[in-house]
Parts: C-alpha cells; structure tokens; sequence
C-alpha cells in the first residue's frame, strides 16, 4: 500500500469537503406549515433566508397558532437543509462516507 498516495488523496478529498463546505450556502430549501400559510427558504448551512407569513392568520387573539405554524415550518425546512447538507457533502466526497461530516 502507497502511503503517498493515501496521502494525496486524503489532501484532495479534505480540499474537496471545505469547498463543498463553503457552498452549502448556494443550497436553497423551502418548507411550509398551515398549507402554505407559514413559508420558510434557509441555506445548507441553516440560515434562514426568508420568512414569509400570510396576513390571513395573523390574529392577534390566537398568538399560539402562529408560533406553532412557524415552529413547524421552521423544523421543516430545517429536516430538508439537513438533506440537502448531507446530499451536496456526500457528491463532494465521492459517496465516501465521513463519521461526522456526511450522512
């Protein structure tokens, strides 16, 4: 066994992963709750790019409904980001799996 060339890839996949790493801001996913009343778009790297709440539901009497509608629009979006993150990691690598880096 090459150990230099062991090395070399190892280099080129680590390359691979940090570029694959600074993408996952290009990654979009959107996720929804109440039928569309609560809209979430977030990065890959989790970061909520825009929050959309139709006025309709906004009532100030139920303010519980709308915090459960953005709660589970958020973890949604969240669940599909995770997806999406771990699918784009996993092409960088080649389909090698990393304990702690892809699915």
């Amino acid at each position: 066994m090459d150990i230099q060339f062991l090395m070399k890839q190892a280099k080129k996949l680590e390359k691979a992963m940090a570029d694959a790493r600074e993408k996952l801001g290009e990654v979009v996913v959107e996720g929804e709750a109440g039928g569309g009343l609560v809209q979430v778009t977030m990065n890959g790297k989790y970061e909520v790019v825009k929050l959309s709440v139709d006025p309709k539901i906004i009532d100030p009497g139920d303010r519980a409904m709308l915090e459960d509608l953005l709660t589970a629009a958020l973890n949604a979006t969240v669940e599909k980001a995770r997806l999406a993150a771990d699918a784009h990691l996993q092409k960088a690598s080649g389909g090698v799996k990393i304990p702690g880096i892809t699915g």
